[in-house]
């Protein structure tokens, strides 16, 4: 298992966690009730707890991420700031949920807990809300927003071409509009062995005629 997908499998518990605890506490503030402050309280403090590790693994792909052909490198410095950001606000806030909570199990008549921790986890709910949803937002836009991958055409990589050492190397120039040269060495003719002329191919020897003297009459 890689840190990439590490990350991505433990990022979103924190930023689960952070929503529900916030709509938690917004409608614990308009009901008021117990077990409905109980529940917000409890959610946040998980969020605190588990910010962490999804910082500590982001961290660890972010070393991997960087290398490949397809992100940009300052995405990532991006959405790694504004995840040192977040680490903070969601720490402190599920602090101070976890602080609430205790002093709320305590007191058994309380309904909710102290007018001073209401509106610290209120608005630190409404801070980690913001914070997590713009450091998701940045996360996504590494892959999902590359420019390279969200071209309409494909990108050209140029790959080194081996020659054999063997193979002559010589460069000839393109005419526009021409095929290229192939590239394969021409053959040459090899001269075939002549074949000694039989006798039937000899020409005959032209024979010398001799010339018969005529008889002469009386």
């Amino acid at each position: 298992m890689t840190w990439p997908y590490l990350h991505a499998l433990i990022n979103h518990f924190p930023i689960v966690l952070v929503v529900i605890g916030a709509l938690a506490v917004l409608l614990a503030a308009m009901v008021e009730r117990r077990a409905i402050w109980m529940y917000a309280l409890s959610t946040l403090t998980l969020a605190g707890l588990t910010i962490y590790p999804a910082w500590w693994t982001g961290d660890r792909a972010n070393h991997v991420v960087r290398k490949a052909w397809y992100v940009v490198p300052d995405s990532i410095h991006t959405h790694s700031a504004a995840a040192d950001i977040t680490l903070w606000i969601v720490g402190v806030t599920g602090a101070l949920a976890l602080i609430s909570l205790i002093t709320l199990a305590r007191t058994r008549e309380a309904l909710s807990p102290a007018k001073g921790f209401r509106v610290l986890v209120g608005l630190g709910a409404l801070v980690s809300f913001c914070a997590v949803g713009y450091t998701a937002y940045l996360g996504g836009k590494i892959v999902i927003e590359s420019p390279i991958l969200t071209s309409p055409t494909p990108p050209v990589i140029s790959a080194p071409i081996q020659v054999p050492n063997s193979a002559p190397s010589t460069t000839v120039p393109l005419v526009p509009g021409t095929n290229p040269p192939s590239t394969t060495p021409a053959q040459t003719a090899t001269p075939q062995p002549t074949q000694p002329q039989t006798q039937s191919q000899i020409p005959p020897k032209p024979q010398p005629q001799t010339s018969v003297p005529k008889p002469q009459t009386p």
